[in-house]
């Protein structure tokens, strides 16, 4: 009867067509095209360059979120007009960036792996099963609701959900999550870029 819950996760992954598939497909595109041997043999860091391409990705992302917003609202009649517009702004950037982060480390895969389609298509479904998108994450099993709580988007759902009124929960706790779990894939992606890179040379 009320699908404000299932409008919201769904615009959160709207985001995936360009932080995961994006941003992951990076060097897989590199690869096709022929450029990824002379990327891997200069001394340029590969993370400037991965980063370079991450801004406008996470940028249209957020667009791509809001838009999510105003036509689930249209269709399904939901009113968002009482929502904190500069909380509901801040949420969305801490979602992408924790999902650009995710993005990041999923491209310095492209480096040594030529099956990135699979990795990154098993990462989206991931994410709409674990996040709480498509199924409440307290249904779950136990081990279920642990990987959730590793995911980007899980905790900002949850906090916009709160922000709407429709769940009980600390809102800033939820946020500051969502900002601790992009850092570390942020972290994660440039420490394994380091092996990564090094594996692809040889």
């Amino acid at each position: 009867t009320d699908l404000t819950h299932w409008v919201i996760g769904n615009a959160f992954l709207m985001c995936t067509n360009t932080c995961v598939f994006g941003l992951g497909s990076i060097f897989n595109g590199e690869r096709y095209y022929g450029r990824l041997r002379s990327i891997v043999a200069s001394p340029c860091n590969k993370l400037a360059l991965i980063l370079a391409n991450g801004v406008f990705p996470t940028l249209f992302a957020s667009i791509a979120v809001v838009g999510g917003f105003a036509v689930g609202g249209f269709v399904f009649k939901i009113d968002f007009s009482g929502v904190h517009l500069g909380l509901a702004a801040l949420t969305i950037v801490c979602a992408m960036f924790a999902a650009t982060g995710l993005g990041l480390l999923l491209a310095v895969f492209g480096l040594i792996s030529d099956s990135m389609h699979l990795i990154l298509n098993v990462v989206s479904y991931i994410l709409m099963i674990f996040t709480g998108a498509e199924f409440p994450v307290s249904q779950l099993p136990v081990w279920g609701q642990c990987i959730s709580k590793l995911l980007p988007l899980t905790h900002s759902i949850e906090a916009m959900n709160v922000l709407l009124g429709k769940t009980e929960g600390d809102f800033y706790y939820l946020l500051l999550s969502e900002l601790g779990i992009g850092i570390l894939y942020v972290i994660a992606a440039w420490g394994t870029l380091r092996g990564a890179e090094q594996a692809c040379r040889r």
